[in-house]
């Protein structure tokens, strides 16, 4: 499958002329000149393929859950534990509390990895719904696990450098967090540096690239600070320090399951949001439709 005949739907006009539609082409599903039409097109796919990344959702958020809970009600023992010891004069038990910080660590690595999963098998999905076609769960998701590996790396190294950009100045660290945000994307159809791509892609246009980067990030952001501040609520509800051993674990499992929800939902629309988003940056960098993606995914 290979890009139209007439090229993409638009490319930079000669005598650098600003971007725009070819008077008469044909829209592509995916790319749009503005954000108006990459806020539209983003919702438009997201109703054709929220089924899809629904189930993928249900499925990292089962997973989630369950590690997430069980993580958190073992800590919270732990933390309980200790405290009481502290009161009674006793040494604490270290070995539970570092055990169960473990596990806290090994939670958010199976999670990450899961996530990871569902996230590349979404970029192909949200490419297919844009196809026209009927998403490929299966194909996604198989499809998926071969660039697992390059995302896991790059997505270390991505984190590395948006946490040093924060320790530097919180500045940088939002700079690096939404130069990044693409990454995904940039590993499922490409290889190379995704890193360094994803900075070429970010200044190709900069003010295009900043409008939908940060759009996303806010909306990810206020819905960070809902599921926090329920899961807050929750954790006072239940003390570490005096709360029985069900109200620990009923906490956990509330908090967790509230984070679950939010993010699973905010998935079905920012998944196809973010795929779009890198489709215009690399449209303003190089020649690109839909149907070039769609060979690059692998989508017959």
């Amino acid at each position: 499958m290979g890009p139209p005949p007439g090229g993409p739907p638009w490319g930079p006009p000669p005598g650098g002329l600003p971007w725009g539609l070819p008077p008469g082409g044909p829209p592509d599903p995916l790319i749009s000149p503005d954000f108006g039409g990459w806020w539209q097109r983003g919702f438009s796919i997201a109703k054709r393929a929220w089924r899809q990344i629904l189930v993928l959702q249900a499925i990292v958020g089962v997973l989630t859950f369950t590690v997430e809970t069980l993580a958190a009600a073992w800590q919270s023992f732990a933390t309980r534990d200790m405290d009481r010891a502290v009161a009674t004069g006793r040494d604490p038990d270290f070995a539970v509390f570092f055990a169960g910080t473990g596990l806290v660590l090994v939670a958010a690595v199976v999670t990450m990895i899961v996530t990871m999963v569902a996230t590349l098998a979404a970029v192909r999905i949200v490419i297919e719904a844009a196809c026209g076609l009927q998403p490929d769960l299966r194909a996604a998701l198989s499809g998926s696990i071969g660039r697992l590996l390059p995302l896991f790396g790059w997505g270390i190294l991505s984190g590395i450098l948006i946490l040093a950009g924060i320790c530097a100045c919180l500045v940088p660290g939002f700079y690096f967090l939404a130069v990044t945000l693409v990454l995904a994307p940039v590993v499922a159809l490409e290889r190379g540096n995704a890193i360094g791509r994803c900075f070429k892609l970010f200044h190709g246009n900069f003010g295009a690239s900043l409008a939908r980067t940060a759009t996303i990030l806010g909306i990810v952001l206020g819905a960070g600070l809902v599921g926090g501040s329920i899961g807050a609520i929750a954790s006072l509800a239940a003390p570490a320090e005096t709360a029985s051993t069900g109200a620990l674990i009923a906490a956990a499992a509330v908090s967790s399951a509230v984070g679950v929800v939010i993010s699973g939902g905010l998935r079905i629309f920012l998944d196809p949001l973010t795929v779009a988003a890198y489709a215009d940056m690399r449209a303003r960098v190089e020649p690109l439709s839909t149907a070039v993606l769609a060979h690059e995914a692998g989508i017959r």
